[in-house]
């Protein structure tokens, strides 16, 4: 995993690492550092996997110290480069080298206060989406599908942070479909994010495990409280309806068999 461009993970677009997208390169140092200790993990050498945790709780001990002089794209690739970690610690169980599970929730909680604000919406500032807002804020939400999936296997207290919970949905809006998240630059995205704009719905994971259509362009946003929907506002069970799996699944990549067992796991 993120050894090679082929293999990134789906939360993490392909731009940031391999074309200029970020205000300067110290932004994604975060990432790119996690991609080196990766390296070093690969290695297999004798005291690899010592050194790589103590590499990570030396990053995570920084992270908390500095995040509060940070802009958007440092915050993202420090998530990001901690859903990493997470998940390595997950799949590894505790041993010696990685107790400190304390440290990388404290940096994940301190670093999620800054994203989660109406202000980290693009969208919502009254301004024309460009591709670059667009990887930043639908890198955002894959990461929060993949913190909210992680809180179902184990109390992960950073996801609680959401607003979402108040309003019987889990996750939503759901990661967009491939064409999109893969397209190679920004004209191909355009194009692709207009091919059937009317067509074009957001679907959430309600908390029953249920795929719900969002109706009406309903704003659900797990960044801002007063966006939140729920199925009793303004014109009450209408504001999301019943879905078929294959209406979002189809074309998606990765997500797609995450956000479903993600479902069977609340179903």
């Amino acid at each position: 995993m993120m050894l090679r461009h082929t293999t990134l993970p789906p939360f993490i677009h392909p731009r940031l690492l391999f074309s200029p997208i970020a205000d300067n390169d110290d932004d994604l140092e975060p990432l790119h550092n996690c991609i080196s200790l990766m390296h070093m993990l690969n290695s297999r050498v004798a005291g690899s996997r010592k050194l790589f945790w103590r590499n990570v709780r030396m990053e995570c001990e920084r992270f908390c110290a500095e995040n509060s002089t940070w802009n958007r794209w440092k915050w993202l690739a420090a998530l990001q480069a901690l859903c990493v970690y997470l998940i390595l610690r997950l799949d590894e169980g505790q041993t010696e080298h990685n107790n400190f599970d304390y440290l990388m929730v404290a940096a994940v909680a301190a670093i999620s206060s800054h994203l989660n604000t109406p202000e980290m919406t693009p969208s919502s500032n009254g301004r024309e989406l460009t591709w670059k807002d667009w990887i930043f804020e639908e890198s955002r939400r894959r990461l929060c599908v993949i913190y909210q999936i992680l809180n179902l296997l184990v109390f992960f207290e950073p996801a609680n942070m959401c607003s979402l919970h108040e309003s019987q949905l889990l996750l939503a809006p759901l990661p967009a479909k491939r064409p999109l998240w893969e397209a190679a630059d920004e004209a191909s995205w355009r194009a692709e994010s207009e091919k059937d704009a009317e067509a074009q719905v957001d679907f959430g994971l309600a908390t029953s495990g249920e795929l719900v259509k969002l109706q009406n362009g309903l704003l659900v946003d797990c960044h801002a409280p007063m966006e939140v929907a729920r199925p009793g506002d303004a014109g009450g069970s209408s504001a999301w309806s019943a879905a078929r799996w294959d209406e979002w699944s189809a074309g998606m990549d990765g997500f797609g068999g995450l956000v479903m067992l993600a479902a069977s796991m609340l179903g």
